[in-house]
């Protein structure tokens, strides 16, 4: 599987975000690949971002210049402050997996990871760092994301509220993760970002299995 990560500063005024938000996901529904889409709102700054999620590399790349067809074409209608395309290298149901996601935290680790910096990386999450989140009441979904271009990781946990971020963060730094590794390799992430999650269109119910290989 594999996620698109966009983000856009401004966006057209409409005095219906919902209809919006509706609209755009009815076309995405008749994409091929087309596995389902987180849109967030940072409440800082007014951010958008939209994290869909795609069978194929391909379908991730395709999606905008698909959508933009299904719209009758012309110009794009926003400006992207960032557009990426990851794979999902794990994708973990937590304790609340049928549960609303209401918040989301997004860290970024922007490497560049060597390959034993990511194989390290890798072990921490695996062993340590998702077992913890998913098991706190409140978690829904835990998403690894690897730019395979750029050598860098973003790791996205949806919640139902902020308290269970929090409780999610407060469990991991207790396993002290990083500790049975070379700290030349592992560090904390550049930056952690935090997102309301204003609709969540997730049909094919991913939530239930990983996406490891």
């Amino acid at each position: 599987m594999f996620a698109r990560f966009q983000t856009v500063a401004t966006v057209p005024p409409t005095d219906d975000p919902d209809a919006r938000r509706r609209e755009l996901t009815d076309i995405l529904r008749r994409h091929a690949g087309y596995s389902g889409a987180y849109f967030l709102v940072s409440g800082p700054t007014a951010m958008r971002a939209l994290v869909t999620l795609w069978s194929t590399e391909e379908d991730a790349r395709a999606a905008s210049d698909r959508t933009r067809a299904a719209q009758g074409g012309g110009p794009r209608p926003v400006t992207l402050d960032e557009d990426t395309v990851y794979e999902v290298t794990d994708d973990e149901p937590g304790a609340a997996a049928d549960g609303e996601p209401a918040v989301v935290a997004v860290a970024a680790f922007d490497g560049p990871f060597s390959d034993a910096g990511r194989a390290a990386i890798d072990r921490v999450h695996r062993r340590q760092v998702i077992p913890a989140a998913r098991a706190v009441p409140g978690t829904v979904r835990l998403l690894v994301l690897w730019d395979h271009l750029s050598r860098s990781m973003r790791a996205l946990l949806l919640a139902t509220d902020a308290a269970s971020l929090r409780a999610a963060h407060e469990a991991v730094e207790a396993t002290d993760p990083a500790a049975e590794e070379d700290p030349a390799l592992v560090s904390p992430p550049d930056r952690v970002d935090s997102w309301e999650v204003a609709g969540a269109d997730v049909p094919a119910r991913l939530t239930g299995a990983s996406a490891r290989p």
